[in-house]
């Protein structure tokens, strides 16, 4: 009997974390978890696997989320927050046109994905999975539609007569598309850089982004100047009579 008191006392210590406990441990399962799915993709992660990276039981991992769904939401979540308070920040302390404005936003988009590949990929790659059920963090998810902002700052852009195109969504659109492959080669071309030992095959299409005379920052500085140069380009001007 006595054992069995100290073994319920043992379970009651062991579940009585402080708030700074849990939120230490919340913040480890989302950065496995982060890690987890852009290794695994969203077929091949499972809360089992990433409750045994973790070292946890997985009825506790249950504890801070419900489902792999709520899971990716979270992770989601933090890390739109941070690049939406980035952006903030460059906008807050830019000095300049808008259209260097806008350079800067999409070179910080650049940047993040070089920082933190793998949220990059939770952001913009990793599609959601399935639920049958809406846990907690979606019934509390607001989508921050990050399209939005850099649209409102194209349209600042036209209205100063700095871009003289008309459509400011379809514009945003567009560039959006065009970086995130470029990331993407940038990326791949990065990974060729960094492991000099890596043995290409012909049939490894990927091995021609390693081969070229140019870097990956360079290609970066050149994707972003060229869409300087477009976006106040009158010669490309896209009129709606071109695509409607």
């Amino acid at each position: 009997m006595a054992n069995q008191n100290k073994n319920n006392m043992k379970i009651k210590k062991s579940r009585s974390r402080s708030p700074e406990k849990k939120a230490q441990q919340f913040e480890r399962i989302l950065e496995a978890g982060k890690n987890l799915f852009s290794e695994k993709g969203r077929e091949g992660f499972s809360l089992r696997g990433l409750a045994k990276i973790l070292d946890m039981n997985q009825n506790n991992l249950y504890n801070y989320v419900e489902s792999k769904r709520e899971l990716w939401i979270a992770i989601r979540k933090k890390f739109f927050e941070q690049y939406r308070d980035e952006n903030r920040t460059i906008i807050k302390n830019h000095d300049g046109s808008t259209v260097d404005l806008l350079v800067n936003i999409f070179g910080h988009f650049f940047k993040f994905a070089e920082e933190d590949f793998s949220a990059f990929t939770m952001m913009h790659i990793i599609p959601s999975p399935p639920s049958d059920k809406i846990g907690p963090f979606e019934k509390q998810y607001q989508p921050f539609n990050f399209l939005d902002g850099t649209t409102r700052v194209i349209q600042k852009a036209i209205d100063e007569g700095e871009i003289k195109e008309n459509n400011a969504a379809l514009l945003s659109f567009f560039i959006y598309s065009l970086i995130l492959g470029a990331t993407m080669i940038e990326r791949t071309m990065r990974n060729f850089e960094e492991n000099s030992d890596y043995k290409g095959k012909e049939a490894d299409e990927m091995f021609q982004f390693g081969t070229q005379v140019f870097t990956s920052k360079e290609f970066r500085k050149y994707v972003l100047r060229k869409i300087q140069l477009g976006l106040t380009d009158p010669n490309l001007i896209v009129d709606e009579s071109d695509y409607k």
